[in-house]
């Protein structure tokens, strides 16, 4: 497409306009229309343009300028900016998600903040990117979330804003989604499990809330308790995160009956942690809310009354695998003369 002006000569003189080129589809050639009539040439100069050849023949030329420059940024933009590779796998994971009309609720929520960009439609982005290309949330933005197949219009310090909200209501979104998820599919709470991890944050300072401790990866950064539960079926019906510097052992109690009282719980917990987080206060508590718990221990370091029983190739019984082809072998034992005198006496004190 090009501009050109066309100057057309009749008995009352000189008229002008601006004429586009273009491809005509039908005839499969160039063709002519157009794009602006301007008027005679001596009317234009009783109205204060001395030369209205040379004038519009300069917005002709502006107008092929700004033509050849929208043309050259749409080049760029196909060739560096938009990729035409789109990532499609998350789309069953989108349609649970829009099953479950949690927008709403969120949209809801947001009418309490100024924010200039939906919340919901940013948290299933970073959701729908996190299931087809996990990577940082920077990378997430520049990489990923432009190849998803939907546009989404946040910008990066926005989506920055958005986590830092969720992250103060992430109660509150837990719990919408719940109970979405309740009103669809059935949670299993006949018993539960319960598990503690932290993870680190790349940070120079604490904050109060990102402190130090100890890091499940062995890092100096400041980290973040958080504990799970989750129903029979390992949905996850509830979550609870806490400061890096306090212990897990007190507050894993308060997260338990913190969560299953949120989420109006009453089944038995299984605790599922290692050895150091089932210390004897945190067994009696559960022995005495009638929960269970799980723990590794190294045989090696068993006393030799254990050891001795976990050796004896007798009482095991196999584990089969879905083919029924036997691949582990376990075996069980309640073993009353293990648990300390002191815990006896306190659960038949309660």
């Amino acid at each position: 497409m090009a501009y050109f002006l066309k100057k057309t000569k009749n008995k009352k003189g000189t008229y002008l306009q601006i004429y586009e080129s273009y491809y005509d589809p039908e005839r499969k050639c160039g063709a002519h229309r157009s794009y602006k009539p301007i008027g005679y040439v001596h009317e234009l100069q009783e109205n204060g343009i001395d030369d209205p050849v040379s004038f519009y023949s300069e917005e002709v030329q502006k107008l092929n300028q700004e033509h050849q420059k929208r043309k050259y940024e749409e080049k760029a933009r196909q060739i560096s900016c938009e990729s035409p590779e789109k990532l499609l796998g998350y789309f069953p994971l989108k349609n649970l998600n829009d099953a479950l009309g949690c927008k709403k609720y969120i949209d809801l929520m947001q009418t309490a903040a100024d924010f200039r960009f939906n919340v919901s439609d940013m948290v299933s982005a970073l959701v729908y990117a996190r299931v087809v290309h996990p990577c940082s949330k920077s990378k997430t933005y520049d990489e990923v979330i432009p190849k998803l197949f939907e546009t989404h219009s946040f910008s990066l310090d926005q989506l920055y804003s958005g986590l830092e909200y969720i992250g103060s209501e992430y109660e509150k979104v837990i719990e919408i989604y719940n109970h979405q998820v309740s009103q669809k599919y059935k949670l299993d709470t006949s018993h539960t499990y319960f598990d503690c991890t932290n993870f680190y944050f790349e940070i120079d300072r604490e904050d109060g809330f990102r402190m130090k401790g100890p890091s499940k990866e062995n890092k100096k950064e400041p980290i973040v308790g958080l504990g799970l539960l989750l129903d029979a079926g390992q949905i996850p019906i509830g979550m609870k995160m806490y400061p890096g510097n306090e212990s897990e052992k007190p507050v894993l109690r308060n997260i338990i009956n913190d969560l299953k009282q949120r989420s109006h719980i009453s089944g038995r917990t299984i605790q599922v942690a290692d050895k150091g987080l089932n210390c004897f206060n945190n067994i009696l508590h559960a022995l005495k809310a009638g929960d269970g718990y799980i723990f590794s221990k190294s045989v090696k370091t068993l006393p030799e009354i254990e050891k001795t029983w976990v050796l004896l190739e007798n009482d095991y019984a196999d584990v089969k695998n879905k083919k029924g082809k036997p691949s582990a072998a376990s075996k069980s034992v309640w073993m009353i003369s293990l648990i300390p005198a002191q815990m006896i006496q306190d659960i038949k004190r309660h």
